[in-house]
């Protein structure tokens, strides 16, 4: 063995090599499997002629494997983005280009089509995967391999961009891996203990959390797909920790009342939950349920998060937290000015440091910013003691049970249908999904709006993932325009939400 080894993976988290790292349904992994399989997928994305800094997206479904390519392709040195599997052939396409992908790792048809039409290699999950990572190298890799993860987001609007954090790629992988483990703790995720990921791998803060705990040395248990039933049990067999979204939250109530009596139980310690707006009632039934073992985060792909504990909460109900990070919390008017506590504006973080960058876009990075803080598009405000709580969000972002969804995206891909005079997607309330996409659309003189509809849906089946599709198409005879000619696609959505918000109230002035 040479000098320039990786460190066994065991060693890096402290763990026997025996110790369970990794499981789901049908696999388990010891530390010293997901060490060898990692190993062997590393030399494996390297024998189709990749080489350290090269792009692979990662679009599969939830299991071992998953976990195995990513570890793998980052103890290589590459630069590995995560794809939401539900994306068709043109979205999946549009991110390899904009990558430069060389590699797609996958058990997507759809990600199968699209890498083959853009020429990259296609590492197959499912197709004689095992006999194709058993025949890897299994020789140690270089122990200064700086692959990293590089996630995709379309900050406030437009098609989705890749986000290069400050420091990625500065530290060998192992290093950065190791210093990872420092959210564990911050999140309340024991050591002992499984951690079960309940949401899809390729949703950022679930999966750096996921990829945190695996660090710190707690074992993983991966659901293949969400089922709240499902998850009680997990949760009631031992698991000690979790991530969830408040739409799972609605779901987990809603179970007949023999179901939700298996939980609690005490060995599981911390539920952590983000993504989306949680309404106070929704989360005081959830801590009349669980008890105060709750951890709020509130973040963006760009940088910065904030905290809460059940007990902050409790103290502060609404707040989403307290800045954990070295990017502080700003409250910008529209002309950039910090306003005073109590008043509404644009929720900004500080860099406190080197400027985060969209990958190719320096106009898109600069938009972001005023000065050294930058947005993702939310609205909100503190109180004096510096606890943030959101109001609101810039009209153009959906979220919908926990995923961002941009109007853009989905109006690029309808405006060009034929007979349609005017077009804009907003969002509407959902009792489960929290908010869902709805077109509000002008038909053109001549043309009949259910043909137009149909061709429209029709349109939206065949180009736009089904999370993002509309889920009602509204025809009106205008759409609202000031004077010149911009949409102001707020009095669109407020049209549909009424008095319905899911956003804690009370934040006095609204200037923003």
């Amino acid at each position: 063995m040479t000098t320039n080894a990786a460190t066994p993976l065991w060693e890096l988290v402290g763990r026997a090599s025996t110790d369970v790292a990794l499981s789901d349904a049908r696999r388990t992994l010891t530390w010293a499997e997901l060490d060898d399989e990692t190993t062997r997928f590393g030399h494996g994305v390297e024998a189709h002629g990749l080489v350290p800094g090269d792009h692979v997206s990662v679009i599969a479904h939830n299991h071992v494997e998953h976990v195995v390519a990513l570890l793998g392709a980052m103890r290589a040195g590459m630069v590995v983005t995560p794809v939401k599997t539900g994306w068709t052939p043109t979205e999946i396409g549009y991110l390899l280009a904009d990558a430069g992908s060389r590699a797609v790792i996958t058990d997507v048809e759809s990600a199968r089509e699209a890498g083959a039409a853009a020429g990259c290699a296609v590492l197959d999950l499912e197709r004689d995967h095992p006999t194709w990572i058993a025949a890897q190298d299994a020789a140690p890799l270089p122990a200064d391999r700086r692959g990293w993860r590089m996630s995709y987001t379309s900050g406030t609007t437009g098609r989705p961009k890749g986000v290069v954090r400050p420091g990625s790629g500065d530290l060998p992988f192992q290093d950065a891996f190791r210093a990872s483990a420092m959210y564990g703790p911050a999140l309340g995720i024991p050591r002992d203990g499984e951690h079960l990921v309940v949401s899809r791998l390729f949703h950022g803060a679930p999966l750096t959390f996921a990829l945190a705990a695996l660090a710190q040395g707690t074992p993983l248990r991966i659901m293949e797909r969400w089922d709240a039933e499902a998850a009680v049990d997990l949760l009631a067999a031992g698991a000690a920790s979790t991530i969830m979204v408040p739409t799972m939250f609605r779901q987990m109530l809603a179970l007949p009342d023999a179901v939700r009596a298996r939980l609690p139980v005490p060995s599981l310690r911390s539920v952590i939950h983000g993504g989306e707006p949680c309404p106070i009632g929704l989360k005081q039934r959830m801590h009349d349920w669980l008890g105060p073992i709750f951890t709020e985060y509130f973040g963006v792909s760009e940088g910065g998060m904030t905290l809460a504990s059940s007990e902050e909460w409790i103290a502060r109900p609404g707040t989403v937290g307290k800045i954990h990070t070295a990017a502080g919390v700003v409250i910008l008017d529209d002309d950039g000015h910090e306003v005073p506590p109590r008043t509404e504006g644009g929720v900004y973080f500080r860099s406190g440091g080197t400027p985060f960058a969209y990958k190719g876009d320096p106009d898109k990075t600069a938009a972001a910013y005023r000065g050294d803080a930058f947005t993702a598009g939310d609205i909100g405000w503190v109180d004096e003691d510096g606890w943030l709580f959101l109001s609101g969000r810039r009209a153009d972002v959906i979220v919908s049970a926990g995923v961002n969804v941009y109007p853009a995206e989905i109006e690029t891909e309808l405006e060009s249908v034929p007979g349609v005079a005017d077009l804009c997607v907003v969002a509407a309330p959902h009792d489960e999904r929290g908010e869902v996409p709805v077109a509000v659309v002008v038909v053109g003189d001549g043309h009949d709006p259910e043909a137009v509809v149909a061709t429209l849906q029709a349109r939206a089946d065949e180009r736009i993932a089904g999370y993002k599709r509309p889920t009602r198409y509204l025809i009106e005879a205008t759409l609202p325009r000031d004077d010149t000619g911009k949409l102001l696609r707020r009095q669109v959505r407020d049209a549909l939400w009424g008095d319905d918000s899911p956003f804690a109230a009370g934040g006095g002035d609204r200037r923003a």
